[in-house]
């Protein structure tokens, strides 16, 4: 793979890790971003600015630099760029029908309804904001619903609704989707976990199950994802199982994958499931040193069509927790930690400084930052948590 040039699309902070495990590979690295000067321009050989869902503006730059290889990470919307401009250039991609069924959630629905119809849970499309509005009003006796842009990353757009907020949150769930389609769907219940995955040669290895919690102010958004050895040997095979048989059904070839389940009872429901890495490092950092195993390195050797032996630890060996940050919404003055507590930490992001303004959580652009304490003692692990959590002291303006 020495001196090949790989194209990158996407060129924000969670691309960082796949640009420099590129460039330590001997790789040249082309990215391509909608943004003038994002993160990973710094990083690359090249830099192109494009937007991330523009296709043909992909391709067209990916032509004129003779790339040998495309991928992304983390990144949603440049999945069915990625395909496309493989694809269309004859190299190794997953295929641009595949990129659309795991990017589009009425897609990804309407297929797996006839494969597997007990994960989906009783869902509706709308194509503007009017229908979705009187199909609501005249259903909300029947039980909870959450709307949902057909397209969106984050949960971005993502709430449950209720008789006074189901207009505005429709509205919003329209706009997110940049007008290509809502989804009304029946709520589940439960315990939420995300499982993530590697496939090669549409074999299907499961890596880990993350228990998820949520913010108070928004049900549907992160606030801590946790990998604690606290999932029954049982759901852990359930979870498996299904993630193997949604990704097996959805035809995905390789690749990495990160999904969402709701389990209620005896039921798994499927949430959404993507054709690329867990954001907030984890398929970068978190899965890395939770198996030992890089799904990013697998990836990248895949498209180049180089053999790669797949070796995963035991997940449940060691313990790691996220915790996005939960501060009191205001507009700051001072903000002080003390930084040599973040340097054992596998992450630590803050995006806030003195003088910006916290807002409270509703999608994931709310969030101010996060970290992720890593270890083999659990109980370690949960008390460094609390440690960062309690560090910080925050001065508010009027």
């Amino acid at each position: 793979m020495k001196d090949k040039l790989l194209q990158i699309v996407g060129g924000g902070q969670n691309q960082v890790a796949i640009v420099n495990l590129a460039k330590s590979l001997g790789l040249k690295v082309l990215v391509t971003d909608m943004y003038e000067n994002p993160p990973c321009r710094a990083l690359a050989d090249y830099f192109e600015q494009a937007d991330t869902t523009d296709r043909e503006g992909n391709l067209e730059i990916a032509k004129k630099y003779k790339i040998d290889a495309i991928v992304t990470d983390q990144t949603d919307v440049a999945v069915p760029t990625v395909a496309y401009v493989a694809e269309s250039l004859g190299l190794k991609g997953i295929g641009f029908e595949n990129a659309l069924r795991f990017t589009n959630k009425y897609t990804m629905r309407e297929y797996l309804k006839h494969q597997l119809p007990s994960v989906i849970p009783d869902f509706h499309f709308f194509d503007e904001p009017r229908e979705a509005i009187a199909f609501y009003n005249s259903h909300a006796d029947s039980g909870k619903w959450i709307v949902k842009p057909i397209n969106s990353q984050g949960s971005k757009g993502v709430y449950i609704l209720t008789v006074q907020s189901a207009v505005d949150r429709i509205t919003t769930a329209w706009h997110e989707s940049r007008s290509r389609g809502i989804l009304i769907e029946q709520f589940v219940e439960g315990y939420e976990f995300s499982v993530e995955a590697y496939v090669q040669d549409n074999r299907v290895y499961n890596l880990a199950i993350t228990k998820k919690y949520h913010y108070i102010s928004n049900d549907c958004i992160d606030v801590r994802n946790t990998y604690l050895g606290d999932i029954s040997p049982e759901l852990e095979n359930r979870l498996f199982q299904v993630n193997a048989q949604v990704i097996q059904s959805l035809k995905l070839p390789f690749g990495v994958t990160h999904a969402e389940y709701k389990v209620d009872g005896d039921k798994v429901c499927l949430m959404e499931i993507a054709a690329r890495g867990g954001g907030g490092s984890i398929s970068s950092k978190i899965i890395p040193y939770l198996t030992g195993f890089e799904p990013n390195r697998a990836l990248i050797h895949c498209v180049f069509n180089e053999p790669f032996d797949i070796k995963i630890d035991d997940y449940k060996l060691k313990f790691v927790v996220m915790k996005f940050f939960e501060f009191k919404p205001g507009k700051t003055t001072n903000i002080y930690f003390d930084n040599n507590l973040a340097s054992d930490l596998l992450v630590f992001q803050l995006d806030i400084r003195p003088g910006d303004e916290i807002r409270e959580v509703k999608d994931s652009r709310d969030r101010p930052g996060y970290f992720v304490v890593a270890g083999t003692d659990r109980d370690l692990v949960l008390r460094k948590e609390k440690e960062i959590e309690n560090a910080f002291i925050i001065e508010y303006g009027k």
